[in-house]
């Protein structure tokens, strides 16, 4: 007869918190999505597809699966800040206020705080995912010496949000008014000067010191950590991947609403590798996948690279000559160009990543292509035999090898040797 251990009262506090954040969450979002069909942001099947699948799948995603690492691990850091993610992409303000459509005769303390949130809000949707390399898998920075990169972080969003309670004028975000600031006297002109490269130095060195971190870690860890950690590049690799595809294709690829799909998919797959790598990090064997997907996301860049800048060069080029700026000829050139060099670059690059990401695997690779290669012409029995348990060693790596042939096998291995002499 099984025993029901009770809970504590810390943990069920904890559980109860976690869950009615994520269900607030989810709340938040369809409330948000309702609002934009009164105000009219929804009219078409697109723009619903486009808006629920931030509003409601974000929040969804994040929330529940937040809740769901913070339910089965106490004290893990990553589960709380997908919980803010989700709070913050389910956030119905700025569709409230965005829906006030002249500026209003006096400015409420009530309407003036809610201006002021909506505007640095949007950081508590994205700080929360650059922070969650710097926590992962554990929930904690991999020593304390890189508490530095979450302090930075708090200290940008303190930055922003007193500065930003000092702007000269107030509004909505996604207005066309502002009103002036009762209380602001620093222009507008601040923000987007040199507070504007401040803040974007400031924004990177928080990124690359968590994804950094993330690095050190893996150096540091053990098999299992290692397997979680590919789970998140892998993850992290195809957000990048869609990322760049969004923001430099315009509508002559894709439609807007596909690019917004694929966009929003990449950011959900983040929270599924989280959660997969801390629940069930031995669920799937994903080493070949990420080879590939690192492989083929470095060689496309680098082919478009030499694709585009192949054309540009040869056009100037060949205006000077003929004085044409476009010819076909280029492109055609280009494309062959391409194809010529695929293969090649390929091999390069799957050496260059197996080499720096998969040295293991790769040195076990090198070792059976060697073995492969002698194993064709070696006539002589014990010579194999320790060639076989010297691959077995190096590839392997147990703790003792041994090798049994019996006499029949070993007299049948001889009359061969002899036929092919």
């Amino acid at each position: 007869m099984s025993r029901v251990i009770p809970l504590s009262a810390k943990t069920s506090r904890r559980l109860i918190i976690a869950w009615s954040l994520a269900a607030a969450a989810i709340l938040l979002g369809v409330i948000q999505i309702v609002l934009k069909f009164r105000i009219g942001t929804i009219r078409t099947l697109d723009d619903f597809i486009q808006e629920s699948s931030f509003a409601l799948l974000i929040p969804l995603l994040f929330g529940i699966l937040g809740a769901l690492i913070v339910s089965k691990q106490d004290g893990n850091r990553v589960g709380w800040l997908m919980l803010l993610t989700a709070l913050a992409a389910s956030s119905p303000s700025g569709v409230i206020l965005g829906a006030i459509s002249s500026p209003p005769e006096t400015l409420s303390l009530g309407l003036f705080l809610g201006f002021w949130v909506d505007g640095w809000g949007w950081i508590f949707l994205i700080f929360p995912i650059f922070l969650l390399p710097l926590h992962f898998p554990n929930g904690k920075p991999p020593s304390p010496r890189w508490n530095w990169v979450s302090g930075l972080a708090f200290g940008l969003w303190l930055l922003f949000a007193s500065l930003s309670l000092f702007a000269a004028e107030t509004g909505p975000v996604e207005g066309t008014w502002a009103v002036p600031n009762p209380i602001g006297f620093i222009p507008l002109r601040f923000f987007e000067g040199g507070f504007l490269i401040f803040w974007g130095i400031g924004l990177m060195t928080t990124v690359a010191g968590s994804v950094t971190s993330l690095f050190v870690r893996y150096r540091r860890a053990g098999q299992t950590e290692r397997l979680q950690i590919r789970l998140l590049l892998f993850a992290g690799v195809i957000f990048f991947v869609i990322y760049g595809l969004a923001f430099f294709l315009n509508e002559s690829f894709f439609e807007a609403t596909l690019l917004n799909l694929m966009f929003t998919a990449s950011l959900l797959i983040m929270p599924v590798a989280i959660a997969i790598a801390i629940l069930r990090y031995r669920l799937y064997d994903i080493d070949l996948i990420i080879r590939r997907t690192l492989q083929y996301s470095l060689l496309t860049g680098m082919l478009a690279l030499v694709y585009f800048g192949g054309v540009i060069v040869l056009q100037e080029i060949a205006g000077r000559i003929t004085g044409e700026r476009s010819s076909p000829l280029v492109t055609v050139i280009s494309t062959l160009g391409i194809a010529a060099l695929f293969n090649p670059l390929r091999r390069r690059v799957q050496d260059f990543i197996d080499r720096r990401f998969f040295r293991s695997s790769y040195d076990a690779e090198q070792v059976l292509a060697s073995f492969a290669a002698v194993s064709r012409d070696e006539v002589d029995l014990d010579r194999l035999a320790g060639s076989v348990l010297d691959v077995v060693s190096r590839t392997v790596q147990p703790v003792r090898t041994s090798l049994w042939i019996s006499d029949r096998s070993r007299a049948a291995f001889s009359r061969e040797a002899l036929s092919e002499r």
